[in-house]
């Protein structure tokens, strides 16, 4: 299938949240036959950029909405896009902590992280060919 497809999801930034968009961008990859390990890695990636948005990006506020985006280029590209529209807060690293970025940074090809008007973290994979 080529062209690009794409994946919207909006929801309010509570901890319940996570796991249905996981699923959802797992059911996304799954449309695709990427390799299982791919995609569980994108899962991962996206659920750690997920969880950052969830948890700091309101803190000390009422949630308000986060949202992911996803697209899947000709076969080649693979971008998901992270928001929220709350505060990004420059943090000292804490024992046992700060991690996610680091996950993010290792599975993607690409990653930026952009904070006007909240933040943005943009990731991009390269999936590897398939069989066949």
């Amino acid at each position: 299938m080529l062209g690009t497809s794409h994946l919207r999801l909006n929801c309010v930034a509570r901890p319940e949240s996570a796991k249905p968009i996981r699923h959802a961008v797992a059911a996304f990859l799954a449309v695709f036959e990427l390799d299982p390990d791919f995609a569980d890695d994108v899962v991962t990636a996206t659920g750690e950029a997920l969880a950052n948005a969830i948890e700091h990006a309101y803190a000390g506020r009422d949630p308000a909405d986060i949202e992911v985006h996803a697209s899947y280029e000709d076969q080649v590209k693979l971008s998901v896009d992270v928001y929220d529209h709350g505060n990004f807060i420059q943090r000292e690293r804490q024992p046992n902590r700060g991690f996610g970025i680091r996950i993010v940074e290792a599975i993607a090809s690409e990653v930026s992280i952009e904070t006007n008007g909240g933040t943005r973290v943009h990731m991009e994979f390269l999936p590897p060919p398939v069989a066949g």
